[in-house]
Order: structure tokens, then C-alpha cells, then sequence
């Protein structure tokens, strides 16, 4: 008989409470360059929930090689317990965290299946602080690696390439915008962000250098002559981040909000891959009217780079998860549910174990 662990799995896409039941799933077995990691924790994030919805249902199969059923989850945190016999930069009993395989399920079970080049050793605080915990690992990856991609190959920004430059970042509560703060600030650059009353003060502790409730301040009236904005919201808000930045043909533009995965679900992948080309290029043209012609699409890509300048900053004492709360697996529709709402202040969090 083969081993059995507990997983959160959709056989159908829809609801939080009508489509994620937590089952009996066999436990998958590492290939050659793979290692199975025993998850400790692991977090929600707002794409998630879109999946759990059918959002990307035919792109991601196509990567994957399946569709349904689909156990969720993007962030790993955990000990590996067996390593395939090409693997030599982790072993059993090693705590990683990172992302879990992109052909495998997710990580909203007991067991995952990923590789050394997607997860990496655990932070390690010095023996007077308390220990690095697993669901505070488990906040970071996903975010981690999607900023990275936003912020560093997009916008060309990091150590050296920084300093003094103003960066707006759009949602600076939420777990894209408060890493993206951090990273920034130890980088060198000015930081402008948004964010509702009610998390104003916790946001200003991230290091942000201007704090803008967007509930009673219209930032595009306030700000002008930025080198680099993140938008994270889209929609509207596209046209006035565009309206702050510097016209000179040299500010950078990356969204996280874009039709990529829609749209290859409405219109399949050949036909996809035209309208997706079509779209953007009408958006930099609009960009472009800004005098804006550096105008990206950023997506989550798996960074071994990005997880180890996390790492090192952590141990350095130079950043923090910003988790909002933790729940239990047994409670992951109330999760969904929770994170569906977009009040988090920063992630949610899911306590595997």
C-alpha cells in the first residue's frame, strides 16, 4: 500500500467552500534531481485564489502537463526528508524554503516535490535571537521571486543601480509591496507608497520614505518625477501611475496586472499568444503617450538569486516577513476566504503541521 499524506485538493473550479477538501493523496516520490520536502508551512497568496477560480487553467496545464485534480500553493517551507540520487546540494534533514517544482502539485499538503533550483537552505539567526520559523519562511518565496522579477530583470534595479532613485510602489500592505519596500531601501532608492488608514503606521515601518492613504489622497495629484513605479492594483490606476513618472524617456513602468492568463483561457494558446502580443503592444503605445518607453508585464519566475539576497538579508537583520495572520490547514477555506477580502496586511500564512 502505498503512503498516504493530508492535501487540499480541487477537482473542480469555483468557490473556497465549495471545491478545496482536504484528502488522502499519495505521497509523490522525488525523481533523479528532485527532493521531497516534509512542508511545515506554507502561505495564501491572491493568485491562488484565482486559480482555485479556473484563473490560468490552460496555460498552467499546458506547463505542468495536467489540470485537474490540482492541490494549490506556491511557497514552501519544510525539512527535506529524500533527495534523488543526482542531487547533491541538499540532504535529509536540511530546512529549506523556496518554491516547490513547476510540473508538480502545490504546497498546500504535507509533502512537496521540488528542486535545488527552487528551494534553498533556511535562514540562520544568530543563537541569541529565536530561531527562524518555518512560517515566517514560508511568507517569502513566492513574493520574493515575483519582485525579483518586477524590480531587478524589468527595471534594472538593485545594489549599485539604485541610490537615488524614486521608486513608487502601488500597495505597499499587501506581501508584493511590502518586500518590494524592504529590498529597496537597503538597495538606496526614495520609496513612495500607498496603502489604507488603517495599515499607514505599519507600512511607514517598512522603511518607506512617503506614506499616501489612498482613501482620502490622490497620489498622482502629489507625485511626479519618478524613475520607476510598480503597479500592483492596475485598472484606472494604470494611467494615473503613468502620469507620475519622469516623461524623459528614461522611467521604467512594470505591472503585475496584465491579461497574460486570461487571456489564454478565453481564446486557447495560439490565439492567445496573438491577442496577448496585440494587447501590449497597445499598452506601451499608451505608455509611450507618457513618454514612457520602457513599459514591462512582470510575472512570477523561479529565482535562486532572489531567495538568497532574501536570506542573507535576513540573517543581516535588514528585513522581515510582514505576515498578517497564520491558519491552520484545516481552516483553508476561512484562509481563502480571508485573503479573498484584500484587507491582509501583509501574508497569510498557513501552519502545515
Amino acid at each position: 500500500m502505498k503512503a498516504v499524506m493530508k492535501g487540499v485538493v480541487i477537482h473542480r473550479y469555483g468557490s473556497a467552500a465549495d471545491v478545496l477538501n482536504i484528502e488522502a493523496v499519495t505521497i509523490p516520490q522525488p525523481r533523479a534531481n528532485e527532493v521531497l520536502i516534509r512542508q511545515h508551512a506554507t502561505s495564501v497568496n491572491p493568485i491562488d485564489c484565482r486559480m482555485r477560480s479556473g484563473y490560468g487553467h490552460v496555460l498552467l496545464a499546458k506547463m505542468r502537463g495536467f489540470e485537474l485534480p490540482l492541490i494549490l500553493g506556491r511557497d514552501v517551507a519544510g525539512e527535506v526528508v529524500k533527495v534523488g540520487p543526482k542531487v547533491t546540494e541538499l540532504q535529509a534533514g536540511d530546512a529549506v524554503f523556496g518554491v516547490p517544482s513547476p510540473k508538480a502539485q502545490g504546497t498546500y499538503a504535507e509533502y512537496v516535490i521540488s528542486t535545488p533550483a527552487h528551494v534553498i537552505p533556511m535562514p540562520k539567526l544568530p543563537e541569541s535571537e529565536k530561531p527562524f520559523s518555518f512560517e515566517q519562511a514560508a511568507s517569502l518565496p513566492y513574493v520574493t521571486c515575483t519582485v525579483w522579477d518586477a524590480l531587478v530583470t524589468k527595471a534594472g534595479l538593485g545594489p549599485g543601480s539604485s541610490s537615488g532613485k524614486k521608486v513608487f510602489v502601488q500597495g505597499g500592505s499587501g506581501g508584493i509591496g511590502a518586500l518590494a519596500i524592504q529590498l529597496l531601501k537597503y538597495w538606496g532608492a526614495y520609496v513612495a507608497t500607498t496603502c489604507s488608514t488603517a495599515h499607514m503606521e505599519s507600512v511607514a515601518a517598512l522603511g518607506a520614505d512617503l506614506v499616501i492613504d489612498y482613501t482620502s489622497e490622490d497620489y498622482s495629484r502629489r507625485l511626479s518625477g519618478f524613475d520607476v513605479a510598480l503597479e500592483t492594483v492596475g485598472g484606472p490606476l494604470e494611467e494615473k501611475t503613468l502620469g507620475i513618472l519622469r516623461s524623459d524617456g528614461k522611467a521604467v513602468f512594470v505591472t503585475l496586472i496584465h491579461p497574460i492568463l486570461q487571456t489564454f483561457d478565453e481564446s486557447g494558446l495560439v490565439w492567445g499568444a496573438i491577442r496577448n502580443l496585440s494587447q501590449f503592444r497597445k499598452q506601451k503605445c499608451r505608455a509611450g503617450a507618457h513618454g514612457i518607453q520602457r513599459y514591462y508585464w512582470s510575472t512570477f519566475k523561479p529565482s535562486v538569486d532572489a531567495l538568497t539576497t532574501v536570506r542573507y538579508l535576513i540573517e543581516e537583520g535588514r528585513l522581515q516577513p510582514h505576515i498578517d495572520r497564520t491558519f491552520s490547514l484545516t481552516d483553508i477555506i476561512t484562509a481563502h476566504e480571508y485573503c479573498e477580502q484584500g484587507k491582509a496586511n501583509g501574508k497569510v500564512v498557513i501552519n502545515v503541521e
